[in-house]
């Protein structure tokens, strides 16, 4: 494993931080292809990441000369806050997220920040516990429009405690499942089977993923069938995190691991 190394953000970096982060949620994030495109090309990704406007600081992490990660924060009366972590999907485990999250509060601290908050899309379903793990609790949700799409972003704030309310806690596991067809055909025409048992259900962020089959009888498992979109697109990918490709529906695996602010 080759050791990584920090430095400020410099003129020439936009290309390749530009892919990074394009892979990042295309691996990690709960988005279509429409919304990931439409933020790689919004203002606010430019002015906060990719071309930092003055009150913005911007530190990557790289080994041999290529960009593993990068992170920013904006510092200005509107709000000060860390605003995007993204790692390379193939350097994760590496510690390298961790690292940058490190070097903002070091940020923070220099220019003397107080009330130490953080950003994160909704659609990333692993920031929660990454910035839990620093102390940091949810105290805010909002929407945001980013490149013309409306989406929700969730406020961090050093301190601040996380808990999960009754009415949360009641519901949790409780969420209302769609009803489904015995079959659906996929795009040659070919009858596949869906769900069997409770077992074929699986709960994801914009609702349920239920297994298929290409027998009656449940015994050859073909795939995932998204009950929010109604779609056979669905991929699941070798940390077993299935993935919608027409509406970004997700499920991430229970087991922890090194997503992209990671």
């Amino acid at each position: 494993m080759t050791e990584h190394t920090l430095r400020e953000y410099e003129s020439g970096d936009e290309d390749r931080v530009r892919e990074l982060v394009e892979s990042s949620m295309t691996t990690s994030y709960a988005l279509s292809p429409r919304e990931i495109d439409a933020i790689l090309e919004s203002a606010y990704l430019d002015e906060t990441l990719l071309h930092p406007r003055e009150d913005a600081f911007v530190v990557v992490a790289e080994a041999d000369g290529t960009i593993l990660g990068a992170a920013s924060a904006t510092f200005g009366d509107d709000e000060t806050a860390v605003q995007w972590i993204h790692v390379d999907p193939e350097r994760r485990g590496e510690g390298v997220g961790t690292a940058l999250f490190e070097r903002i509060s070091e940020e923070f601290e220099e220019r003397g920040v107080e009330a130490k908050r953080a950003i994160a899309l909704s659609a990333n379903t692993n920031a929660g516990a990454f910035f839990e793990r620093f102390g940091y609790g949810k105290v805010d949700e909002r929407q945001r429009e980013i490149g013309r799409e409306d989406l929700v972003e969730y406020v961090f704030e050093e301190g601040a405690e996380t808990e999960e309310s009754d009415a949360d806690e009641a519901s949790a596991g409780n969420e209302s499942v769609p009803d489904y067809p015995d079959t659906v055909s996929d795009e040659d025409g070919e009858e596949l089977h869906l769900g069997g048992d409770d077992d074929d259900l699986v709960p994801a962020s914009e609702g349920y993923f239920v297994a298929s089959y290409t027998e009656s009888d449940r015994s050859e498992r073909y795939g995932y069938y998204c009950l929010n979109c109604e779609s056979l697109d669905v991929s699941m990918d070798s940390m077993e995190t299935i993935r919608c490709n027409d509406c970004g529906n997700t499920r991430n695996p229970d087991e922890e691991y090194d997503g992209s602010y990671l």
